[in-house]
């Protein structure tokens, strides 16, 4: 048999390329055997071919996300086309911080070290607000991974030679500014805005960390990963179809090389594009100042900001408010009504009542009623008067330890003309005037009343209320406006004036009790936490409620 000799030294021409390359690449990657790597979003897409390429590079491989269905897939594919078995899931959901925190408490108990975080996961074009209260688009592309950054930050100082990589975008380049007052609303109609910017917003945070990780082992860098055919939009999804974009594979490609590449060992705070080449960074997104602004504003928004939280305060000494006292209800209990009011009394309204309500109104020719009750609908504010319609609410209301205050103070017959659902989202303040809690429009006759305070959640200097004891307060207070509905009167308060302010601190399931007179306003939430409370307007029966007062779920009550 004749031997092809071309054909033979073809043959060992491609295994000698093939060995050559694999050599390349195991030397390249030599560092990675062992390393742990967290990739978020690593599900699918980018993110998931991401994974398997650090997983055929010997590491350990952490995928970070909400589905744990989609994510157990994932798990069992990267291990099928990686050989690798040493790939694992822990939940993450980048819409809630609370999520975040105890994602960064679950993988720091585990006591591993940290050498590569790839901050992939991203939403496109979905709407509304993240847990917090925070625009969804932003708050998952960013603010999510900006605290789970800064959480790790220390364990990847600490691991030896670490590297963050920021999933970012070519529309990272087209805003001109941050619009600061959009990222804690409900998503605009033009979503596409606040996506560029939350990309813009990672090309900050690289920016800041490359300054903040000088002298330090970690490295930071940002890549543009390409028009991919994923499913992270119907169009990227439809553009394989149509032969447009690039694989997963090729858009991982750039992700892979800033993990990867020895080439950039001391490389940091670049832009790389889905050809690992670099992308001038445009002004802004080098702008120090701004990335400082923005770095502050997230260690505030995520509740990080280096302060003492201090323990229950008694106000017994203080003139116009007193307490704290408990609730009989225990832990356990006021968890439970907690989370149902989160999820069932807040965004569910009793729509019965509501359009008995309504029509009430009109047959009365109380158009202004029924407009505010239109606007109420329009914005799905139904926070005031919910002690009747939910039953977890009106639990609160019957709590013994509570009825046995109020009757102290005005008797025995109770009378419970309001009662209000205060949620004070982070970065939300929710009466920023000074005001005292008097309604001479709404009540009159002789008796006495008075207003409880009751912590749902934890309440603090960073999300609560703040007064000024009666003692400091001069009774020819200037009057900033009246509101026109109640009466109620706003002040202008002084500079040295407001320095002697209390903020109210309690635990869940403390209450403090106050009077007409307190000069209070809420707290701009910097505690990175949702602040939930109860209050309760309480009076006696020879305090007469006026026609004025329109009650949109139900009339005043005997507790």
């Amino acid at each position: 048999m004749a031997i092809n000799y071309y054909s033979l030294f073809l043959l060992f021409s491609q295994q000698l390329s093939y060995n050559l390359i694999t050599n390349i690449f195991q030397v390249m990657n030599q560092d990675l055997q062992n390393k742990v790597c967290i990739v978020t979003g690593a599900n699918s897409g980018v993110g998931l071919m991401t994974a398997v390429g650090l997983a055929k590079a010997g590491c350990h491989v952490i995928i970070a996300c909400r589905s744990v269905i989609k994510a157990e897939k994932a798990v069992d594919y990267i291990r099928q086309n990686s050989g690798n078995q040493n790939v694992e899931f822990l939940p993450l959901n980048l819409a809630s911080l609370n999520s975040v925190i105890q994602f960064v408490d679950l993988f720091l108990s585990r006591k591993l070290s940290l050498h590569i975080l790839v901050n992939n996961a991203g939403i496109f074009n979905h709407k509304g607000t993240t847990q917090e209260g925070f625009e969804l688009i932003w708050g998952t592309n960013y603010l999510g991974h900006f605290l789970l950054t800064y959480l790790l930050l220390e364990k990847l100082k600490n691991s030896g030679a670490s590297r963050i990589i920021m999933v970012a975008s070519d529309l990272a380049l087209k805003p001109k500014a941050i619009p600061w007052n959009l990222l804690v609303k409900k998503t605009p109609i033009n979503f596409l805005e606040l996506y560029s910017v939350s990309k813009l917003c990672l090309l900050l945070l690289t920016t800041e960390l490359t300054r903040q990780l000088e002298n330090t082992n970690v490295t930071v860098n940002a890549v543009h990963p390409g028009f991919v055919q994923s499913n992270i939009t119907i169009w990227h999804h439809l553009s394989k179809y149509l032969s447009l974009g690039i694989s997963p594979e090729k858009g991982a490609n750039s992700t892979l090389f800033c993990a990867q590449s020895q080439q950039l060992t001391d490389v940091t705070g670049k832009f790389f594009d889905s050809q690992s080449q670099e992308i001038p960074l445009p002004k802004i997104a080098t702008d120090i100042d701004l990335a400082q602004t923005l770095w502050k504003k997230s260690l505030i928004w995520t509740g990080c900001q280096k302060k003492i939280i201090n323990s229950t305060t008694n106000y017994d000494n203080f003139l116009g408010i007193s307490g704290p006292y408990s609730l009989k209800l225990d832990s356990t209990e006021l968890s439970q009504i907690a989370q149902t009011i989160f999820q069932e009394v807040l965004p569910k309204p009793p729509s019965k009542l509501l359009l008995l309500k309504f029509f009430s109104f009109i047959l009365k020719f109380k158009i202004g009623a029924a407009f505010l009750l239109l606007i109420q609908i329009w914005k799905r504010e139904f926070n005031m008067e919910r002690h009747l319609d939910s039953p977890a609410v009106w639990k609160l209301c019957q709590d013994e330890n509570l009825l046995e205050k109020l009757q102290q103070y005005l008797g025995e017959k109770l009378v419970l003309w309001r009662s209000e659902l205060w949620v004070n989202y982070p970065a939300k303040q929710l009466i920023p005037l000074w005001h005292r809690d008097s309604y001479p429009k709404l009540l009159s006759g002789v008796g006495k009343t008075i207003n409880v305070y009751i912590a749902l959640t934890e309440v603090n200097e960073f999300n609560g209320f703040e007064f000024i004891p009666n003692t400091h307060i001069d009774n020819n207070l200037s009057v900033n406006m009246t509101d026109p509905f109640s009466g109620n009167d706003f002040f202008k308060i002084t500079n040295t004036l407001a320095e002697k302010t209390i903020p109210v601190v309690l635990k869940p399931g403390e209450f403090v009790m106050f009077t007409d007179e307190l000069v209070h306003r809420s707290i701009c939430n910097t505690s990175g936490q949702v602040r939930l409370s109860l209050t309760l307007r309480v009076t006696q029966p020879t305090i007469n409620i006026l026609p004025n007062y329109n009650p949109n779920f139900q009339e005043p009550v005997f507790l």
